[in-house]
């Protein structure tokens, strides 16, 4: 007859009713992972993200991990010892984006284990785990919230008796939450784990649980290094959080880092909170993932032909059109200046990577705006157009561009300019100036794409001679403030020029009059 289990430490696995006499259990081809890795984008080794990389992009990369006495045995309350003492892991994955919203991976564990303390039910050696196919899809995508679905299915292809895997099929459904302000975010994590039971016969049944996990993360650098924590954990259907050994708990934390737009490397440590299986008094892992980026395909090259007819000597051809005239030469300082209907500015405003945070180093130019603005009051009503490159999806780069150019437009009223005088609209990726060719390096590549991450500045109505200056009052009211400040008075009317005489005129004209 069975006993209740006494659970105490760091893990545990079961407790023991009498001696290790028995021959090898069904509990040692178990699979104990808490955190398997998914080599999702911008996600923690061990975790699920709603990043998505551009289409055909592919991730490849290798996860290292070890962890100290993921699995206990104990009998009643007195630890007998450590089953899996010391496990190094090392995790193959590759990663590949169908299309915006749909990817697909695959991942094949391997391990080696030593130092066992219970020898009846040792794993020690070496061995490989259960392989896993999944997919993810993205359902959401905002600037400021998303959420993806996943799922992965485990293939039976561990070591027997290791502790790598299981002798069945397992499916893992799930999705993930994920909301971002600035340079913070959070996600929110729920799958669950189906599997036929597996009986350990020492009053310990795994069966089929629900996985979630909470994680926060912290961009140091945009686009460069981020901090990331979470708490992650699982429970059994069968003894939902009122069994110690199939309800782990465990906290990992640590930090990503991107030295080149093609590696990434991240670095964690964590371990268990409560007792339950898998989870370890320490973990340390490392990951090194390569990206591959495809670059955009060429435009058909047309060849061209030799002519086949000789044409006459009498056909007179059409000239060719001139060439735009070059725009003048920048001024010593000169930041801002009017061209034909737009403002125009001589270095493009910069903002944090994926941000509508502007960048310091783009104070400058915005000040000249409102002087050019300030010089010109017949500029009653200019629109801030904001443009993205194609990285991201359609609503990510719309949503994008249009708090970039609010954000632009907030600096300008906070330095000077009158608001009923500013407008906004976002374009997103639908105006490229320039595409980027198969023929480019990465480098050609990223400044193309720089080049349509642009702001444009339309002048679409000016004072007409004549016309009255609209009322603009005495105050204005900050529109997210509410403070009040004072507005100039308005500038003498604009005076319609006198024609000019007729050129060639009879002087005797003059006199006659």
């Amino acid at each position: 007859m069975k006993r209740p289990v006494a659970a105490l430490g760091s893990s545990l696995l079961a407790s023991v009713v009498a001696g290790f006499s028995a021959p090898a259990w069904a509990g040692e081809s178990l699979d104990i992972e808490i955190a398997r890795p998914t080599f999702s984008p911008d996600a923690m080794p061990g975790f699920e993200s709603t990043s998505f990389n551009r289409t055909g992009t592919w991730r490849a990369g290798l996860q290292f991990q070890y962890d100290r006495d993921p699995l206990l045995l104990f009998k009643f309350s007195d630890e007998i010892g450590a089953v899996v003492s010391n496990r190094d892991t090392v995790y193959l994955g590759v990663a590949w984006q169908a299309s915006r919203r749909i990817g697909f991976r695959v991942v094949l564990p391997g391990a080696f284990q030593w130092g066992s303390e219970v020898p009846t039910l040792s794993g020690d050696g070496v061995g490989v785990g259960d392989a896993s196919v999944g997919a993810r899809v993205r359902l959401v995508d905002s600037a400021h919230f998303d959420v993806e679905a996943d799922t992965d299915l485990y293939a039976p292809t561990s070591t027997v008796d290791g502790y790598f895997g299981e002798r069945s099929v397992r499916l893992n459904i799930g999705g993930v939450v994920a909301a971002k302000t600035g340079r913070s975010g959070f996600d929110l994590s729920l799958h669950t784990l189906l599997r036929p039971p597996v009986d350990s016969q020492y009053d310990f049944v795994l069966g089929s649980e629900l996985a979630a996990s909470l994680g926060y993360h912290y961009d140091v650098w945009v686009g460069h290094a981020s901090l990331h924590t979470a708490l992650l954990g699982r429970a059994g259907y069968d003894h939902f959080l009122d069994s110690p050994a199939e309800n782990p708990f465990a906290w990992m934390s640590g930090l990503t880092v991107l030295p080149r737009k093609d590696l990434q490397v991240d670095a964690l440590i964590g371990r268990g909170l409560t007792a339950g299986y898998g989870t370890p008094q320490l973990r340390a892992t490392l990951a090194v993932t390569y990206i591959h980026r495809p670059k955009l395909k060429a435009a058909p090259v047309v060849e061209e032909k030799a002519p086949t007819e000789v044409l006459p000597e009498d056909v007179e051809f059409a000239p060719e059109p001139e060439k735009p005239p070059e725009p003048p030469k920048w001024a010593a300082g000169e930041l801002a200046r009017v061209e034909a209907q737009q403002i125009v500015i001589r270095d493009p405003i910069q903002f944090e990577l994926g941000t509508d945070h502007i960048l310091p180093e783009s104070e400058p130019t915005l000040r000249a705006i409102a002087q050019v603005l300030e010089n010109r009051p017949e500029i009653l009503s200019v629109v801030i157009e904001g443009h993205a490159s194609e990285e991201g999806s359609f609503i990510y780069n719309y949503n994008l561009s249009l708090t970039r150019a609010l954000a632009i437009n907030r600096r300008l009223v906070e330095v000077g300019v009158h608001p009923a005088r500013l407008s906004c609209r976002g374009m997103g990726e639908t105006q490229p100036i320039a595409a980027v060719t198969a023929t480019m390096t990465p480098e050609e590549a990223e400044a193309t794409l720089a080049q349509n991450r642009r702001v444009i500045f339309h002048i679409v109505r000016q004072l007409k001679p004549g016309e009255p200056w609209p009322d603009y009052g005495t105050t204005v009211k900050v529109p997210w403030t509410g403070d009040e400040r004072a507005v100039p008075p308005n500038p003498p009317p604009l005076v319609a020029p006198e024609p000019e005489k007729a050129k060639n005129a009879n002087p005797l004209d003059e006199e006659s009059e």
